[in-house]
């Protein structure tokens, strides 16, 4: 529920932004829409975080959830920060009437999903294990909890996010955000919180 609702909340600041400002054509947009993201980022880490020393505090008692709070945030604002990075300065111009327009297969979206997963996974979870490791004996376990679990996640939102085409409905796009919203969340819980049942107090 956590990730599903930090992932809510990161996608719905860029659809207003993207909505009111359309979509970043100048080096000002741009660096705009990533402060943007990297500011929802945070706000996607406090609420993951949340839930998460909410489940994390019943096994490792002494981790304090300011300090939880605050490596979960910088991991998911820096995840974010890269992860915008590519789309936003190097993605290939709007096609226009005479141009042809650039669109990704189903694999190529898995592939970029399972490399962002694996980069972007591991990151915010050594971000955690900077706080972890004072806790847990193994607690580099749960970096590849994280790898594993975004790999998984970021896949179901990139074909989630592929899904919808130009002439789908906004209600069906919604749907579509809500369903790969869930299912990668359950799927980022389920993963990392079989690590978590494993790892061992220090």
């Amino acid at each position: 529920m956590g990730e599903f609702l930090g992932i809510g909340v990161a996608a719905g600041i860029a659809f207003l932004h993207i909505h009111f400002l359309g979509e970043p054509q100048t080096i000002g947009q741009r660096l705009l829409i990533i402060f943007v993201m990297v500011l929802a980022g945070i706000i996607e880490g406090l609420v993951v975080g949340s839930f998460q020393w909410s489940v994390l505090n019943k096994r490792f008692a002494n981790i304090k959830v300011k300090n939880w709070l605050i490596v979960t945030a910088l991991g998911a604002a820096t995840a974010w920060l890269l992860g915008m990075l590519p789309s936003t300065f190097f993605a290939p111009e709007p096609a226009t009437a005479s141009s042809e327009s650039i669109e990704f297969s189903g694999a190529q979206f898995a592939l970029l999903a399972t490399l962002s997963g694996i980069v972007l996974g591991a990151l915010f979870g050594a971000f955690q294990w900077i706080e972890l490791r004072k806790h847990a004996l193994n607690a580099s376990r749960w970096i590849l909890a994280n790898l594993l679990g975004w790999t998984v996640g970021l896949t179901i939102i990139y074909l989630g996010a592929s899904a919808p085409l130009v002439e789908t409905g906004l209600a069906a796009v919604i749907i579509f955000g809500t369903i790969s919203g869930l299912l990668a969340g359950l799927s980022v819980g389920a993963i990392t919180g079989l690590f978590l049942v494993n790892l061992k107090s220090a």
